[in-house]
This record gives structure tokens, sequence and C-alpha cells, in this order.
């Protein structure tokens, strides 16, 4: 029968435990100085180390040929510790016994001396998982314990944990292994059972393992379940599900250069080959901490853990982007991070994502709006804009061409546009009023992805109890994202419970309505709205001018 590789090299003794230092340090300085105390709490994420560090300190307690404060794991009591035949060393599992009559069996045992070894010592894994009353039993043992016993308590959340048990604890913190530690040991296991490994494959699973060893040790074994005796860096990409490299620097260059058509190209690829959006989101997010790294650090070798040819891509990319867009972007792919957790159709969100992060003309943040300036200020110093000279009456003639001909006077049209405001339906105000309102309730139903849609709506307009929202021409995605029948009945629900009206909902476009054409068709919104702020700016240097 195979034996998962994380329990054949668990560590047996102090040396062998990973990433760890601070801790076996303190605990064989203990030994050595015979200053054992009567209470640990271990803490840390899964597969640091916890379990069994406690196991190697209760043979190194009990051990009678201690070599370097290390137990020898050939004596008698270390042979009965390892094989699990002894009853001076208990292993509990506190989620399967949490009860108040578990505790108190427990402290009946305590009353009993130690069989053979020096010490009595209890191991109580998930400690968190105790009830209130199991705690309260505890803590009488953990007060005044006999000499001989010695508790260790192991939780990966101690924030669980009541603060009287925590007050009688030597508190140890087990941080995450590092990449470098994770790859450095695999490496060494790889060697022993004679598997030829890639180093990017290692690196790989070492950064989808999130600092626990132990996860890392059961992906290398699967990887060597998959292929065998050679593991490749595409078998591990293959089995993960995660983004080649070059595939994450392709999609972070379309990006960064607002390449909203190959981004969702690229996006539509990685889904075809049925890999896990949320995964992708998750890389693209430590691509670009990666990237905003290197734009402020040079010593980069235990802040990013990644092969040197890939920290130089990353540096040469990180030049192309400054940093208020780096926060800019990482921000918006935080919250689809969240998003991907309740919502019901990833894909849709991560492309209404993509949009966002590619185009900053779609997100309202002060960063985009930064990125906007800049990239106004980018066209007005290279002299690559076009502006037509026009009249200001012109101008707003052809703004309102179907309410007013070409010879009318501003004045008179400003009139118009007051009048229009006013000639608006009671229904419509009312929609236009409530419209916050309707995209609460959405969020609140945890419809996350169509309420994103729906915040681009440009107008509305009522017409025989049947409610046409409408988005301008450039939104057609959202258009066809929207126009589904489960999708339409979900909004009218939801317009009819906040407005206590019943309406028939239409998505539309304005060039798919003849009536409602009052604006000029824009090929590109963010274009059309840099233009418009370059010609005002533009005329009003000349009228400065003129005037002096």
């Amino acid at each position: 029968m195979h034996k998962a590789l994380y329990r054949v090299y668990r560590p047996k003794n102090f040396s062998n435990v990973i990433g760890q230092e601070h801790i076996v340090r303190t605990l064989k300085n203990q030994i050595e100085n015979n200053n054992v105390g009567h209470a640990y709490l271990f803490c840390g994420t899964r597969g640091t180390g916890k379990t069994s560090t406690a196991k190697i300190f209760s043979r190194a307690v009990n051990c009678t040929n201690l070599h370097n404060d290390e137990p020898c794991n050939e004596c008698e009591n270390c042979r009965e510790i390892l094989e699990d035949k002894t009853m001076d060393v208990v292993e509990i599992d506190a989620a399967s016994n949490n009860s108040v009559d578990d505790i108190r069996e427990l402290r009946e045992n305590v009353k009993y001396s130690p069989a053979k070894a020096k010490y009595k010592v209890y191991i109580i894994d998930e400690v968190h998982m105790l009830s209130q009353g199991a705690f309260n039993a505890l803590l009488k043992t953990l007060e005044e314990p006999p000499s001989y016993v010695i508790f260790i308590l192991a939780t990966t959340e101690p924030h669980k944990i009541p603060a009287t048990i925590l007050s009688r604890c030597q508190r140890f913190d087990f941080k995450r292994v590092t990449v470098k530690d994770i790859s450095s040991r695999m490496r060494y296991i790889c060697e022993k059972e004679g598997i030829e490994a890639d180093e990017k494959a290692l690196n790989l699973i070492a950064r989808n393992s999130q600092g626990a060893l132990r996860d890392a040790l059961s992906i290398l074994d699967q990887c060597i379940s998959f292929e065998g005796n050679k593991i490749s860096y595409n078998d591990v990409i293959e089995l993960l599900g995660s983004v080649n490299i070059e595939q994450l620097f392709d999609l972070a260059e379309s990006i960064i250069k607002e390449d909203t058509r190959k981004s969702l190209q690229i996006l539509n690829d990685f889904i075809i080959w049925g890999k896990d959006v949320r995964n992708l989101v998750n890389d693209l997010i430590d691509h670009f901490r990666n990237l905003m790294v290197c734009k402020i650090s040079n010593d980069l070798d235990e802040i990013i853990s990644l092969p040197e040819e890939t920290i130089d891509l990353l540096k040469q990319q990180a030049e192309t982007i400054d940093t208020n867009n780096l926060i800019r972007i990482l921000n918006i792919l935080s919250e689809a991070q969240d998003g991907m957790k309740i919502s019901s159709n990833p894909r849709v969100l991560m492309e209404v994502t993509m949009m966002k992060i590619a185009q900053p003309m779609f997100d309202e943040s002060k960063e985009a709006l930064i990125k906007r300036i800049e990239n106004l200020e980018q066209k007005i110093e290279s002299g690559n804009i076009k502006v037509n000279h026009i009249s200001t009456n012109q101008t707003v003639d052809n703004f309102n061409e179907n309410n007013q001909q070409n010879n009318n006077t501003v004045e008179k049209q400003e009139d118009e546009n007051i009048e229009y405001e006013n000639l608006k339906g009671d229904d419509i105000k009312l929609v236009e009023k409530s419209w916050k309102k309707i995209l609460q309730k959405m969020k609140e139903d945890k419809n996350q992805v169509i309420r994103a849609l729906l915040q681009d709506v440009d107008s509305f307009n009522i017409s025989e109890d049947t409610l046409y929202i409408i988005f301008t021409d450039n939104y057609s995605f959202a258009k066809s994202r929207l126009d589904s029948p489960a999708t339409i009945q979900y909004v009218e629900k939801v317009i009819r419970e906040v407005l206590n009206r019943s309406f028939s909902v239409k998505i539309a476009l304005k060039s798919q309505l003849s009536n409602l054409n009052t604006q000029i068709k824009k090929e590109d919104k963010g274009e059309q709205i840099l233009k418009n702020i370059v010609s005002e700016d533009i005329l009003e240097v000349k009228d400065s001018i003129e005037k002096r």
C-alpha cells in the first residue's frame, strides 16, 4: 500500500523541521537547561510542522540517550512513542473529542504517573474545537498540573481559545514555510525517490502550497502519480489548473496596454482549456503584486520567491506601468476575488473585471481618474490630437440635433434642455430616483454580476408599461449579457419589489431606439470625453491669448 510522502518524510528530529528555527532553538534550550514547561500552545497555519514538532518534543523529553538535545529515536522510550505503543504519550483530536466528558476522562488519566517514561505528554490537536464546557474542565488541570505532565495544544485558530487558557501556556507561533525552503525540501525528497524534477515545476508547487509544506508534498505526490519519475513544469500546470507564466505575462501586458480585446481573448482561451477562473484571479493578483514589489525594492530574494529569469522579466514589465495604476488594478482584482466566492457565474464577473481594469474609463476610483488624466497629458504632449474649430452654437446644436435647428442660439437651446428634463414622465423620474435602491437590492441578493452591469445604464424610457433600460452603443457587451429571459425576469422582480410597480423590462442600445436619439453616437466613450476636454482646454487657451 502506498504511503503518502508527507508521512514517509515526517521529521523525526528537530534538525528536520523546516522553517521554524526560532521555535526549535527555544525548545532545545529548555531541554538542555531542564527548564521544560507544563503547557505549550503551538499556533500556525496547516502543514507548518506543529504536530510533528510536538511529537519530536515528546520523545526528546523522555529520551534516555539524548544527543545535542535531539531524541535518539533508538532507545525503548523513543521506539515505543514512534510506534504509538506507549500510554505515556497521548494524541487527542479535539475536533472529534470535544465534549466535557472527553476532557473529564483526560483529567482522570492525568492523576496516574507515567508507566515507563519520565513525562506524560498530552498532544491536543485542533484545540480550538473544544466546547466552552470542555475548556472550563481543562482549565483546572492546566492551573495545577502534576509535575510529570506536559500539555501541548495545537491550533490553526488561536483567537478562538479563551484568554484563561492562553495565559497558562507558553505560546509558539509557527511561520509559513518559505517557497525557497519548500523547494529545497522537495528537491531532497525527489533525489531520495529517484525522481527527475524541473526546478520551475518545484517552484510552482511550492508557491501553490501557500506556505504549507504538507500541502506541497501532497501536490508532489499527485504529480508523481500523474507523470511517474519525471515532473515537468507543464505537467504541474495541467494538474493544478494554474496559468502558464508566459500566458500570465501576456495577459498582464494586454491589461497594461489597455487592450480589452486581447485581454478577453486570453481569458476565453484560458476557459476553453478548462481552467478555473478563480485560479486566474489569484495568479493575476500575485503577478501584479510582484510587479509592485519590483517598483519599490531592489532586494527581491526574500520578497519574491521566483526563478531569477522570471524576476528579470518582472523588472522589465514593471518599467511599463506606474505605481498608481498598479494599485488601481490590484484593488479591482481584490474586489473580483471577493465576488468570486458568492458568484454563480465567475466567467461573466471576470469578463467585467477585465474590461474595468483594461479601460480606466469604466472605473470611477481615484486611481482610475489619475490614469485617465495621465492618458490625456500624454496625448497633449505628443501632439497627436485633432481639434475641429467649430462655434459653440454649432456644438450645442449638434448635441441636440433632434430638438433644435442649427441656427438657434445657445440661450434658447439651454431652455430646451431644461424643458426636456421637466417633460420627463413621473414614472421615469421614479425609476431614476430609485435606481440606487434597485442596485442595492441586487447587492443584498448577492447578484453582483447583474448589479455591476446595470451600474453603467445611460438612461430610461417608458412606453405602454414597458421600461426600456438604455445603454450607449459602446456597451453592447453589457446588453448581450443582460438580455436573457432569466435575467430579465429577475430585474423585473427587483423593480416590482422596490417600486411597487410592474413593468416589462427591455434592454436596448441608443441606436436601436430612434425616438431617443437626442445625443451624438460615440465610437468610444473614453476617447470622446478626452476629445471634449482637449477641445475646451484649447479654446480656453486661445481665448486667453486673444484677450492679451
